[in-house]
């Protein structure tokens, strides 16, 4: 693909978006290496991938890819014998291998959920994707044996001793400092009862008039001179131990770790492996995460067709395109005024080819549809080159001159205001011959112009489609739709007026037009009205015939239900009939029978008598049967009318969730703090949602993660107080700085600026302030965790929430 088309389309900004949603840094830079593909497979795979991914996220079970640190220069130390790893590099090691195993089990665990019976989104691609992985479990134990979850040694049995020495000898350097600052006779020449740190040993901060006063070793001198670091003379000896028990374990921390990556060795190719198919599986993820923030589709392969297009870079603000190409359709001229949208419908349609051709989804609605093309050219905006000598039409030459010595039937070729800069009689010939050009050679061409003449091509050219924008004549102004089959106006002189030209000039103006050009006018105009007309009676018929098919529906049902109905009366009725005549028919016979044997007696009367009474108690139990089929035959039709009625309930209540919806929390609403501590009553503006029920706010200059429950969405016509923090550094003043930033230093100046930050918050009092060490290769960021280690006077130090410098910046806490 060309380059240079690929920055005018913006491709690289959308691939670089789409790669912030990735969980690993390792997936987000190959991911921004990728280009549009040609490989028909390949594409659909991507395709095919990405959706069963977007289903499984919108299914609302587990499937995030859990981010690991970088690690791929960790495998090429694999292969090299006697070499080892830093604890944080096999931490970094540990944590891919955790990822992996996690990864592995929720998309394998899914696709079991599927053959058990369970109702789960297909993803059977991506199981077969989880099922190369390699097993990483036996790297994963090996590694946290000898780290624990925050990167630490463990407590070994073979570290186990040296701590505890060393763990004495600074309890013995604790109590003999001690003794100097709690003596209230000492206490007027130290200038803090906090120890400080000089090269690896405690030292005592004490002021220069009190040199004499204690006894010791002086490592170094304050700024000012008012300041001696004194080593106490009875600490010397201990301290010498420490820095001796520390560099043996020092020494026995190195064999450990040199013996663990040794037992990886054997593993580096496996691990190697399983590190490519994580990056191509975060970067699937990342595309569909960003397809579902955008509301996109991956679209299907067929002919060129736009569902309700919207470009990403324009949000909220695009207005969706509606665009279909027939199959023998190679030619697109779309015309229509200046401002209308034409460009961007052009840089819409292309971009989302090249979106297509990278396996990325497009913010469109199904059924959208693309082709594959071999390639994709665009000649957009104005060419003028003054370094090159170019004028803007031989920059547009220049262009299409290289189009022309490239394109294939399988190109696709965007041509922006075709013909324009020169004599518009000329510009049109070479337009015309460069579109006849590109179609004998079957390019798939889109074209926007002013030129009269080319409308005329779109009509009696075979293989040529017109197409305008649509403008509103009463307010003078684009509605921004694309209208299939017919040209459009420039409106020039209306835009001109819009745009504050004096009248008496546009009045001028008008009368320079011919009659003909007036002519064609009105017949696109009437064309226009046309097209709006049938576009509207095709819609009243559309909506006609699916209410005519719905009722047709209803009343095939209903009638369905009351032939079901009447078919199970009658039966009821002939089964009933049936049993009351063989009953009858029994009792008569026995009854004659009676009669013929003997005379006719009293109780043979009664008898007669009690049958024709209980003949008349069946009819009667008969008709009450009746009655009641009848009561349930109207309880069934007002069964049917409460169920319409329901339905249309439901739809008011569609409509009432979706204008609270418009009052809830969106990205851009103002929101009041509520519950969240040191913040009550301070407004910000919801940035993203984090999670679910949390959102980042913005406070001023401040962002933050603040739960829904915290917060209450306010009008947006209020105003917005801000919220500043002043951090800033107040350079020439003995003070502690509340962040310490140590990037870019070397590790001697590092040192020594943590070593005056300690001192001075132990003076001043700041018992909590930030480092700035960043990530890099890891160098700086150790010395500090091992500077802060030995220090004394530390509470506790960790790092920062991610979403605050994370690794690259540690928190630090002083005693109280």
């Amino acid at each position: 693909m060309d380059d240079r088309t690929l920055h005018i389309l913006d491709y690289y900004r959308i691939r670089d978006a789409i790669a912030g949603c990735c969980m690993s840094e390792e997936g987000a830079a190959r991911l921004r290496e990728r280009l549009p593909l040609t490989d028909i497979e390949e594409i659909s795979r991507l395709k095919a991938l990405g959706s069963q991914w977007t289903a499984l996220i919108q299914s609302g079970k587990p499937s995030s890819v859990q981010g690991w640190p970088p690690v791929s220069g960790f495998f090429p130390v694999l292969r090299v014998e006697g070499t080892a790893l830093s604890a944080e590099e096999l931490f970094s090691l540990g944590l891919f291998c955790r990822s992996v195993s996690g990864l592995r089990s929720v998309l394998l665990r899914t696709t079991e959920g599927q053959r058990g019976g369970i109702t789960e989104p297909d993803i059977s691609l991506l199981a077969e994707e989880a099922a190369t992985l390699p097993d990483l479990a036996a790297a994963e134990a090996a590694i946290f044996r000898v780290l624990d979850s925050s990167g630490q040694m463990r407590d070994l049995p073979e570290l186990r001793a040296i701590r505890e020495s060393i763990a004495r000898i600074r309890r013995d350097i604790d109590a003999l400092v001690r003794r100097y600052t709690v003596d209230d006779s000492l206490r007027s020449a130290l200038q803090s009862d906090v120890p400080a740190l000089r090269n690896g040993r405690q030292v005592l901060a004490v002021r220069s008039g009190f040199r004499g006063r204690i006894k010791g070793i002086v490592h170094e001198v304050s700024r000012t001179g008012q300041t001696l670091y004194v080593e106490p003379e009875d600490v010397v000896a201990r301290n010498n131990d420490l820095v001796q028990e520390e560099r043996r374990l020092s020494i026995e921390i190195q064999r450990i770790l040199r013996e663990l990556t040794a037992q990886l060795k054997p593993m580096g190719t496996e691990l190697a492996s399983a590190h490519e198919k994580m990056v191509f599986l975060d970067m699937i993820y990342a595309a569909a995460r960003w397809g579902i923030r955008h509301s996109a589709v991956f679209a299907a392969q067929g002919p060129f067709r736009l569902v309700q297009a919207r470009h990403p870079l324009l949000g909220e603000q695009a207005v969706p395109i509606d665009l279909q190409l027939l199959p023998d359709c190679r030619a697109l001229i779309i015309t229509g005024p200046n401002t209308g949208g034409k460009t961007v419908s052009l840089k819409t349609a292309a971009l989302f080819a090249l979106l297509n051709q990278s396996g990325f989804p497009v913010p469109a609605a199904e059924p959208t549809s693309f082709p594959v093309f071999d390639s994709v050219f665009a000649d957009i905006g104005d060419e003028q080159s003054l370094d090159q000598s170019l004028s803007t039409f031989s920059g547009h030459m220049k262009n299409i001159s290289g189009m022309l010595r490239s394109a294939t039937g399988e190109s696709l070729v965007l041509l922006d205001e075709l013909g324009s800069g020169t004599d518009p009689l000329e510009g049109s010939a070479i337009a015309m011959a460069v579109l006849d050009s590109l179609l004998e050679r079957g390019s798939l061409v889109f074209v926007t112009t002013h030129h009269g003449a080319l409308k005329n091509y779109g009509y009696t050219h075979g293989g040529c489609v017109n197409a305008s924008v649509d403008f509103d004549a009463d307010t003078l102004s684009p509605t921004y739709r694309i209208l299939m089959g017919i040209p459009g106006e420039s409106h020039a002189l209306d835009i001109a007026k819009r745009s504050g030209l004096d009248p008496a000039v546009a009045v001028r103006a008008e009368s320079y037009l011919v009659n003909e050009q007036a002519d064609v006018s009105a017949l696109i105009r009437g064309l226009t009205e046309k097209h709006e007309q049938m576009i509207l009676f095709e819609q009243e018929r559309k909506a006609e015939q699916r209410y005519l098919a719905e009722q047709r529906r209803k009343a095939d049902l209903k009638e369905l239900r009351l032939r079901q109905k009447e078919l199970e009366l009658r039966e009821q009725g002939y089964r009933k009939t049936g049993v009351f005549l063989d009953e009858s028919r029994s009792f008569l016979e026995n009854l004659v029978r009676e009669l013929r044997e003997g005379e006719i007696t009293r109780e043979k009367t009664l008898k007669v008598k009690e049958f024709l009474a209980g003949l008349a108690a069946e009819v009667d139990a008969e008709k009450e049967s009746l009655r009641h089929a009848r009561e349930e035959l109207e309880e069934l039709k007002q069964a049917e009318r409460a169920e319409e009625a329901q339905k249309q309930a439901a739809a008011l209540a569609d409509a009432s969730v979706g204008a609270a919806d418009a009052l809830g929390f969106v990205p851009g609403a103002e929101v009041k703090l509520a519950g969240f501590a040191g913040s009550a009553g301070r407004r910000g503006t919801l940035i993203r949602e984090e999670k679910r029920g949390s959102w980042v706010v913005a406070v001023g200059d401040i962002r933050m993660t603040i739960k829904e429950r915290e917060m209450t969405v306010v009008p947006s016509s209020l105003p917005k107080p801000s919220l500043s923090v002043d951090l800033s550094d107040r350079g020439g003043e003995d003070v502690p700085r509340f962040e310490l930033d140590l990037r870019g230093m070397r590790f001697d100046e590092a040192r020594k600026a943590l070593e005056r930050q300690l001192d001075l918050a132990a003076i001043k009092g700041l018992h909590e302030f930030s480092i700035i060490h960043g990530k890099g290769n890891g160098v700086l960021q150790q010395g500090v965790r091992d500077y802060l280690n030995a220090y004394p006077g530390i509470g506790e130090f960790h790092f920062a929430r991610p979403e605050d410098g994370g690794s690259g910046k540690t928190i630090v806490q002083l005693r109280q």
